[in-house]
């Protein structure tokens, strides 16, 4: 489905993008359409020329684009992965669009207008952070052929939170505690077929209880000893998340001395890099080949 588009050679948003480094192998681009916006969508070729469709979807997080997934993506592609990424409205200059003036509901819309173009060749989920949150999303709704999610520090949202406009209604929504055990993506866990491979710093997911803070909430900015850490991701959240999985679906990796910021780890860190590229490869094979045998 994929060559159906029109493919380009270079990124249109180019110069607003976060990071501009070569891959590791070929690269496509095309624009998405929206109501009054267009989105950037971006392909990682697995060969010299291939423009098959990839079947894993990336999703970035907040106050980022595709970009900020090349750490992981760009070893992947190294690995024989191909990728389809992409940028979502508000979070990034690419689709001019303020953040207050969109919301995690838009931002589904778009990614599963994007996961539309590999069909029911989707196998594999990407997130990090709000990126996770959306991915759970999307493999809902391509449950039928999705079996392994991919989570980097993964945000887990209250119902209440997804309507909202990003900013301070968002920021409320998202603050009540355990807020976010209403989640529909519990009950979606709960029930899938796959397997998931959780991706997360030693320094996120802490408790807040721990930091006289409260729980069910995230420990944000902390001082530790010299260094200032970022644990976004409150410590319920992964208790939930893995909860909601049988053992034998689900896999943790903790990146030493990371925090929330694991793109930021992971280039400070190539050889690390690689590393769980080649975790996360062997993870995303067999799922291959499970779908095909």
């Amino acid at each position: 489905m994929i060559n159906r588009l029109a493919l380009t050679s270079a990124s249109r948003f180019r110069s607003r993008l976060q990071f501009d480094e070569a891959p590791t192998g070929p690269e496509f681009f095309f624009a998405q359409t929206f109501s009054g916006y267009q989105l950037e969508g971006r392909v990682l070729a697995n060969s010299a020329g291939e423009t098959s469709t990839p079947k894993v979807l990336a999703i970035h997080g907040a106050r980022s684009d595709y970009s900020r997934l090349n750490a992981i993506l760009y070893p992947l592609q190294a690995l024989g992965i191909a990728s389809l990424s992409f940028n979502l409205s508000g979070h990034n200059p690419s689709a001019d669009i303020a953040l207050e003036n969109t919301s995690l509901t838009h931002n589904l819309q778009e990614a599963l207008q994007f996961a539309g173009h590999l069909g029911a060749e989707l196998r594999t989920v990407i997130g990090h952070s709000l990126g996770g949150a959306l991915a759970l999303k999307v493999a809902q709704a391509h449950r039928a052929s999705v079996r392994r999610i991919v989570l980097f520090c993964p945000a887990l949202y209250p119902e209440a939170a997804w309507q909202q406009p990003f900013g301070q209604p968002f920021k409320r929504a998202i603050s009540v505690p355990y807020g976010f055990l209403d989640s529909p993506s519990l009950d979606f866990l709960s029930t899938f077929e796959g397997e998931v491979l959780l991706v997360i710093g030693e320094y996120d997911g802490l408790q807040a209880s721990t930091f006289g803070g409260v729980a069910g909430t995230s420990v944000g900015t902390q001082q530790m000893g010299a260094r200032a850490i970022y644990s976004a991701i409150p410590h319920e959240v992964i208790e939930a998340i893995e909860k909601s999985l049988a053992p034998r679906q689900f896999r943790r990796i903790v990146l030493p001395g990371c925090d929330h910021a694991v793109s930021t780890w992971l280039r400070e860190n190539p050889p690390h890099a690689v590393e769980l590229a080649n975790e996360i490869a062997r993870f995303i094979n067999a799922g291959n080949r499970l779908q095909t045998s």
